[in-house]
């Protein structure tokens, strides 16, 4: 069934038969409210008929006989004997039953409904009275129903209007409605077909409405930007990587051509095999860095309870030997505990990669220095260099894989791409900025778990 015919059947049609069972229930009600009314006005009349029935010496009569409006007076009332045999009517004796068809009941009054040919029906009330002298005798009123039939059918003809009424504008607002959320709907659907045959350059069609189809909309359209930067970067990943690969590739094989083309003493032959054994190694290095990265941004990694001060502080043991190798200081400034949630691999990683970072731009006989800070609800790891530094305008494109401020340097350009991935996958982030006195500051921001 179509999104625009459930929205329809949901919105107008159920809420019309709602309100036309509510209507007629409501009728039936009015109608035994009516009912009922009717029947205690007749209990009134006969109330006062009752009080002065033998106030005359003539004989009974009833007070419609004298009055000027009697013509007029709905109720029609007449009084049987201890027989059933009409006494006294009013307005006339032709319009009243000349005998009591049964017995009036001495205990309660009897209400009914009596269909009269030719005339309609009538509602009776029929109760026993006792004379001055104890004789039984039988009043009988009766009012004619036909206005409240009409009542009645004029509120089921208003209810039916009012209904049909409702039907039409609901049924024109829900159409419209959803045509509207179908087009919408449509168009988050085309875009998701779109999505899934691989076509990232489009995105959904705008929606200046602010609900849950909106929201659904914006999510959509975000989630599809993001999916074609992933694209991209993997795109750029692969080309970068294929271009780091074919640099020492073409090195191993012009070095093997070259040695055999002619005879190579075992000097030459040594040379060789030592230039082979530096790529194969710059090979091994950049395929480790290519699968720590696709491992970071794979592997979804288990947060757990630690305190993050002594993991920093074994990390930095192997580093103290290679900056004393390199005529470095290694520094650190550390609280007495941090404790968190994290993935300490992640975090080893981090800090292996910045000190590995740091230890190739700083020049001899300077600081390498570590700071570990609480700040708020999140925690920061610092390193600083005395190196060349960072310039402003390539302090975000450093983060971006294979990236590097000088190509003659050693190193595959990953590093600080898995520093990033890292700080991400905790909810925090990583940037460079310019140290006073020179150098560069990596900081990496982590949420206290």
């Amino acid at each position: 069934m179509k999104l625009s015919t459930r929205l329809i059947l949901a919105g107008a049609v159920l809420p019309v038969l709602a309100l036309l069972a509510t209507l007629a229930a409501v009728g039936l009600a009015m109608d035994r409210l009516l009912l009922a009314e009717l029947d205690r006005s007749l209990m009134a009349q006969a109330a006062v008929e009752s009080v002065s029935l033998f106030d005359r010496l003539t004989g009974p009569h009833l007070h419609s006989q004298d009055s000027p409006l009697r013509n007029r007076v709905a109720t029609i009332s007449a009084l049987y004997d201890a027989q059933g045999a009409l006494q006294v009517a009013s307005p006339d004796r032709s319009s009243v039953p000349q005998r009591l068809l049964a017995v009036v009941p001495t205990d309660s009054p009897r209400l009914h409904t009596e269909n009269v040919e030719h005339t309609g029906e009538f509602r009776v009330l029929e109760l026993a009275i006792s004379g001055p002298d104890g004789r039984p005798w039988a009043l009988r009123l009766a009012v004619s129903l036909e206005r409240h039939h009409a009542t009645r059918i004029a509120f089921f003809k208003a209810a039916a209007l009012v209904g049909l009424l409702m039907a039409l504008g609901l049924s024109a607002a829900q159409l419209w409605q959803a045509r509207l959320l179908h087009r919408r709907v449509e168009a988050l659907a085309a875009h998701m077909r779109r999505l899934r045959s691989g076509n990232l350059e489009s995105t959904p069609d705008p929606d200046r409405n602010r609900d849950m189809l909106g929201e659904l909309r914006d999510l959509a359209a975000d989630a599809t930007l993001r999916l074609r930067a992933a694209r991209d970067d993997q795109h750029r990943l692969v080309a970068d990587a294929a271009h780091e690969l074919r640099t020492p590739l073409a090195v191993l094989r012009t070095d093997i051509d070259v040695t055999l083309r002619r005879e190579r003493t075992p000097e030459e032959l040594r040379e060789t095999l030592v230039r082979v054994r530096e790529e194969t190694d710059r090979l091994g290095s950049l395929a480790r860095r290519l699968l720590d990265l696709a491992s970071v941004r794979a592997e979804v990694r288990e947060h757990q309870p630690i305190d993050v001060v002594p993991l920093v502080s074994g990390a930095l043991e192997p580093w103290v030997v290679t900056a004393a190798e390199r005529h470095l200081t290694l520094r650190a400034h550390l609280p007495a505990q941090l404790n968190t949630r994290c993935d300490p691999s992640g975090l080893r990683q981090v800090l292996d990669n910045l000190l590995a970072n740091a230890f190739d731009f700083a020049p001899p006989h300077t600081e390498v220095e570590v700071r570990l800070a609480v700040e708020g609800s999140q925690f920061v790891l610092q390193v600083r260099d005395h190196g060349p530094g960072v310039p402003p305008a390539d302090r975000e494109a450093v983060f971006a894989p294979f990236h590097r401020l000088n190509h003659q340097r050693q190193g595959s350009g990953l590093g600080l791409a898995i520093v990033r991935e890292v700080a991400e996958q905790h909810g925090g982030k990583a940037w460079i900025e310019g140290a006073s006195g020179g150098g560069a500051v990596v900081s990496v921001l982590f949420d206290l778990g």
